[in-house]
């Protein structure tokens, strides 16, 4: 036989039970639902996968500097005006390690340096040779190292400076590829991100992007890595507070 009090809070129980609370309608906050998504891996090439990276974490109309510019492949499906865009290069006399923004200044670092170093030319002759652009056997290249290691400290050095002109949440956006460098395998978009994790950088995404034709092979008696055939894009942002979350531009 149940007291008043314990059959009072059975009643209670039963009644909270019985009416469950109402939860709240979702809302989308951010424009329309779509399943037209941005994916990870892509068979196409940059100038067809980077507008969709540069939709999906860069804002319309912000101030975007792309470092190493080139011939302005990646922008070539960009909408014209989209984007306040700094096209710099070596070749028109601006190094990706001293840039002419100020502290804080820039929305977005777009960063593309050749990332394979072949002495002599040889297999990689459609990328643009390492020791054309940042010269690491000459002088005025800013670096004793060499090979791989050159490539790599090229990386964390253009990483640094964009490091300082990016404002707080800043996004910069890198393409590397792996490489076999003396017989070794060094996964160079690991020892990006690592390093510039250090550095303030959250590693948010990585894109794959796979050739479609065949690469440039030399002969060989013993094949003894997997010839690479992919690059990637990887994104990463600026974090002043290791504790912040990544939000989508509004």
């Amino acid at each position: 036989m149940k007291t008043k009090a314990e059959q009072k809070k059975t009643d209670s129980l039963a009644t909270f039970r019985a009416k469950p609370k109402p939860q709240a309608k979702r809302t989308v906050k951010n424009g329309k639902p779509s399943n037209e998504l941005v994916f990870s891996a892509y068979t196409e090439g940059n100038d067809s996968v980077f507008p969709r990276i540069l939709g999906l974490y860069v804002k319309p109309g912000s101030v975007v500097a792309d470092v190493t510019y080139g011939k302005g492949v990646f922008w070539r499906d960009v909408p014209e005006g989209a984007y306040q865009l700094r096209a710099t290069d070596l070749q028109d006399g601006i190094d990706c390690r001293k840039l002419p923004y100020k502290d804080n200044e820039l929305d977005c670092v777009v960063f593309d340096p050749p990332y394979m170093h072949t002495p002599g030319g040889s297999a990689h002759t459609v990328h643009n040779q390492f020791e054309d652009h940042y010269r690491n056997n000459s002088t005025g290249n800013r670096t004793n190292s060499k090979y791989h290691e050159a490539v790599l400290e090229l990386y964390i050095e253009g990483g640094k400076e964009a490091h300082r002109v990016l404002r707080n949440r800043g996004v910069f956006i890198v393409k590397c590829q792996d490489e076999v460098c003396a017989n070794r395998q060094r996964f160079t978009h690991v020892e990006i991100m690592a390093a510039y994790e250090k550095m303030g950088f959250v590693a948010e995404d990585l894109f794959v992007i796979v050739r479609n034709n065949r690469p440039g092979v030399s002969r060989v008696v013993q094949q003894v890595h997997a010839r690479k055939n992919h690059s990637y894009f990887l994104v990463f942002w600026k974090s002043n507070n290791g504790k912040q979350r990544w939000e989508p531009p509004q």
